[in-house]
């Protein structure tokens, strides 16, 4: 019996461990799995979310805003953020949302930028990009703004 009861306990504390986080911002929610980490937790600012995480490698990093967006649309609040990443190139459309690359600490990164219902969501990728376009795909889920991820 004693035998029985340590390996239930071994078993319930290894999958316990296992479970991701979630973090939860008011715009979106993520389960965050074991082998990624919260760079900054979510912050608000002026009805504005922010967070990023990444891998705990270090290998990728994604990071999410969100917000109101004032009346404007999904190309405007693109260029504006284009702007301000000092893209060297402006936004393009892809898939009904738009995206741009920026260098970042000299490594180059990936936005994406989608508007709905007058908010917007702009996702960034730094390091490699597939590892967090997949990360964002599987592990980030909105209820109420499902098409501003991206695509």
């Amino acid at each position: 019996m004693r035998a029985w009861l340590a390996v239930t306990l071994c078993l319930l504390f290894s999958v316990s461990n296992a479970m991701a986080d979630e973090i939860r911002t008011k715009y979106l929610t993520i389960d965050l799995p074991d082998n990624w980490k919260v760079v900054m937790p979510p912050a608000e600012n002026q009805t504005t979310s922010t967070v990023i995480v990444a891998t705990v490698s270090g290998n990728s990093t994604v990071g999410f805003i969100a917000g109101p967006g004032s009346g404007a649309d999904a190309k405007t609040v693109a260029e504006i953020f284009a702007k301000q990443f000092k893209a060297s190139r402006p936004p393009v459309e892809k898939n009904g949302q738009y995206t741009f690359t920026f260098l970042q600490q000299q490594t180059l990164c990936q936005a994406w930028v989608a508007a709905e219902s007058d908010i917007f969501l702009v996702t960034t990728l730094q390091g490699d990009r597939k590892v967090g376009l997949a990360f964002a795909k599987k592990h980030v889920t909105s209820d109420d703004y499902a098409t501003l991820l991206p695509k």
